[in-house]
């Protein structure tokens, strides 16, 4: 749906949520998509969204509205609404969908919705709740089939036709009498072959699959890396456990942008959605403390060149381009580093190889504006030719400075196994404007005093 027609579907709502006219919102629901509809719910506050998520009628468009919402929106209309109601709808939902919800309700709510769901759907659930919520088998799928080796085309055509059903995603999956996976084709395949062909002898040997516990970016990056639309998963003794398809990938690749976004800005990891001032207080106080600690530490730094300010008082007009040119390209250096950790262009034990491409392209660009700056700071100056130099110095200083810090910083945090995303946010842009300020008081200080 687009911008333009979601805002007026929402702002249509509104309007008759205040006038009370149920009937009429209850038509729209039934014209609108369920990936609409999951839209539209999560623009309203909670007693709004239980509402209008009860003039849902169908019980598969309700188990599609709720699969669609974030997880926080769906736990809460969940717990909202009467048990025998919900088990309903998470019966009609895909077992990992059920199993990422239960996940983030209570444990006492979740153990009781488990009781109430019964027969296979519950103890599929239960698996899958064993695995980290982030891994390979927290957000896989454990309805597949699995097509013994021995087989013939025509039977695993009809034991196909028998599971309809069953998440494929355009492949078939191999095993043998151990349930080890050891082979997978396309569909396209299995259809076109001659009926009496063991699979056997068609399918393709290699593999690519994941093991329960591996990381869901991993998965990802896997997935987008050999264009797959689904990707096995297996346990330590290669037997088949489940699929993790592409629309799951997408959640990940969605999810984990949001949440690096949100570190390297420096807020947190969880998107504020509600109106809380306290949360997003809490949210952020911390990573706002760390700046504000560190921009202490750069006044006390700064403070024995307080003559030297008094004596040019000119060097105070500076002060913000350094620290701008400077936390710019120490942010976009971290950004690039961060991006390539993340899609793994860059792996932590080649450390060198980045540095030194950043380290060159700093030295270019703080070179060129080194000569722009230096010339203003000479004319700003009353023809200081020294000053001039020293600015330029700084500049050039500066520059170098970031890419070190926006550099080696992330692939520190990756050494250590703490996402480097949080690296971009203060305390990149902190360690960069204390160092590149003292940079610039140290260089102006000892030049102007040689000089003049």
């Amino acid at each position: 749906m687009s911008g333009q027609r979601s805002t007026l579907l929402f702002d249509a709502t509104q309007r008759l949520l205040r006038r009370g006219a149920l009937s009429h919102i209850k038509r729209i629901i039934a014209k609108t998509h369920p990936a609409d509809l999951a839209h539209l719910i999560a623009r309203f506050n909670e007693d709004h969204q239980v509402q209008l998520f009860g003039l849902v009628s169908d019980l598969e468009d309700r188990a599609l509205v709720l699969a669609e919402l974030a997880d926080d929106a769906a736990a809460g209309i969940i717990q909202r609404i009467p048990r025998g109601e919900a088990v309903d709808i998470l019966l009609e939902m895909d077992n990992d969908d059920v199993a990422d919800l239960l996940g983030t309700l209570p444990k006492e709510i979740s153990e009781e919705l488990l009781d109430l769901m019964t027969g296979e759907d519950s103890f599929e659930v239960e698996g899958l709740l064993r695995y980290g919520e982030d891994t390979a088998g927290g957000i896989m799928t454990p309805e597949f089939v699995g097509l013994s080796e021995s087989a013939t085309v025509g039977e695993a055509i009809e034991l196909v036709r028998q599971n309809r059903d069953v998440e494929m995603a355009f492949y078939v999956y191999v095993v043998n009498e151990h349930d080890q996976l050891v082979g997978v084709m396309s569909l396209r395949q299995l259809v076109i072959s001659d009926n009496d062909v063991e699979l056997k002898d068609i399918m393709e040997p290699g593999v690519v699959s994941v093991q329960t516990d591996t990381d869901q970016e991993e998965v990802a990056r896997l997935v987008a890396r050999y264009n797959l639309l689904a990707i096995p998963v297996v346990d330590n003794r290669n037997i088949l456990l489940g699929l993790v398809t592409v629309d799951d990938v997408i959640d990940v690749l969605k999810d984990e942008a949001t949440e690096d976004i949100l570190k390297m800005a420096g807020a947190g990891q969880e998107l504020v959605d509600s109106d809380s001032v306290w949360s997003a207080i809490r949210t952020r106080f911390p990573w706002l403390m760390i700046a504000f600690i560190a921009e202490l530490i750069g006044v006390a730094l700064i403070t024995p060149f307080a003559d030297s300010l008094q004596t040019h008082h000119y060097m105070a007009f500076f002060i913000p381009i350094i620290i701008a040119m400077g936390g710019s390209v120490g942010t976009q250096t971290a950004t690039i580093v961060v991006r390539s950790l993340a899609t793994g262009h860059i792996l932590v034990h080649e450390v060198r190889r980045a540095y030194w491409r950043e380290l060159r392209v700093a030295l270019s660009l703080g070179g060129l504006f080194g000569v722009f700056t230096g010339f203003v700071g000479y004319l700003w100056s009353g023809w200081s030719v020294g000053f001039g130099l020293a600015v330029a110095l700084s500049m050039l200083s500066a520059m170098v400075i970031a890419v070190t810090v926006g550099a080696l910083l992330p692939l520190f945090f990756s050494r250590i196994k703490i996402d480097p995303a949080v690296s971009t946010g203060p305390f990149v842009t902190s360690a960069v404007d204390v160092l590149g300020l003292l940079a610039y008081f140290v260089i102006s200080s000892l030049i102007l005093s040689v000089i003049q």
